[in-house]
């Protein structure tokens, strides 16, 4: 028979340390996914807002865009967040937004999003 020198493998403490770390990396992770989905929302919106205008001026792009993020039930945006300037020969577009997503107590995680689009 062995004796207990010889086994190997990790305690009910630090099962339960890397258990907790997992657990807590797995809750941020989730609480972050809807933000980026809606991140990813808003990029597409945009793009279909300057590849469908045909005269892409600055109030056809935002009315454009106003439809998209209605039909996707974006509230982080708005139309007039958008900023749509030229560049040379060049339309862009861009919008940004901060999302503060509440943890625990008082932590709090801060996500800022960029957008910009050129056409």
């Amino acid at each position: 028979m062995r004796g207990r020198r010889g086994e190997r493998g990790l305690s009910m403490i630090g099962f339960l340390f890397v258990a907790t770390v997992i657990a807590v990396v797995a809750i941020v992770g989730f609480r972050m996914v809807p933000s980026y989905v809606e991140y990813f929302t808003v990029q597409k919106a945009v793009e279909k807002s300057l590849r469908d205008a045909p005269d892409p001026t600055p109030a056809v792009v935002k009315k454009s865009f106003e439809k998209y993020i209605a039909a996707d039930y974006i509230d982080s945006v708005r139309a007039t967040d958008l900023n749509v300037t030229r560049e040379g020969n060049a339309i862009v577009a861009q919008v940004a937004w901060q999302k503060q997503l509440h943890m625990v107590g008082n932590v709090s995680l801060l996500l800022d999003f960029d957008v910009s689009v050129s056409r």
